[in-house]
């Protein structure tokens, strides 16, 4: 368990707002994207965030109940989002901050994401501990959305460069290049660690 870096603390609040919500009803998750990155590596403030859980199609209606008071939700989106394993966003009335909720996909790589999460303590939320995706596997989502992407965000490929120079030899890079080769992205993983070994 570690501290994070400090992050915008309304950022937070509204994030522990749905954190709260899915404790309560029981629904696994794990923050990544860019809230992620900067946790491990270098901080960059955004606007949005995102969060993969897992399918809760038995717990839709109380879930929409729950957050509809403070977010913009569509309950149409969230049923689709479960059933296809897509996603669905929240947009926070008072504050206009998104988060992209990820339904946890039916794949070997996509199902560890959640296995493999680790427990942090993050200054401005509530719980004693939040969620996070693994450093290892922020890198390889984010490879994996720059890949997709046309390998064309610079931002992806330097959030990238900042969790391999921060967390250095404490990553598992063994597990990296095993679910890179997977997912079709050593030849990625190899660029980015030759680039970040180099600045």
């Amino acid at each position: 368990m570690v501290t994070s870096p400090d992050h915008n603390p309304q950022d937070l609040a509204v994030l522990s707002q749905l954190i709260e919500v899915l404790d309560q009803l029981g629904i696994q998750y794990a923050i990544g994207g860019s809230l992620a990155s900067s946790t491990y590596g270098m901080v960059r403030f955004t606007q949005d965030a995102d969060i993969t859980v897992t399918p809760f199609i038995d717990k839709i209606i109380p879930f929409v109940k729950r957050v509809e008071s403070r977010f913009y939700v569509s309950q149409e989106a969230v049923m689709q989002a479960n059933h296809l394993r897509t996603s669905f966003n929240l947009i926070h009335f008072d504050t206009a901050f998104k988060i992209d909720v990820f339904v946890e996909k039916d794949t070997a790589f996509d199902r560890g994401l959640l296995l493999r999460r680790k427990s942090l303590v993050l200054s401005g939320i509530d719980s004693p501990s939040v969620s996070f995706v693994s450093p290892e596997d922020v890198i390889l989502l984010k490879l994996r959305w720059y890949f997709e992407g046309g390998e064309v965000s610079e931002r992806q490929w330097r959030d990238i460069i900042g969790v391999l120079a921060i967390q250095g030899d404490a990553l598992d890079f063994v597990y990296l290049r095993d679910q890179a080769q997977s997912l079709g992205l050593t030849t990625l993983l190899d660029r980015v660690i030759q680039e970040s070994q180099q600045g």
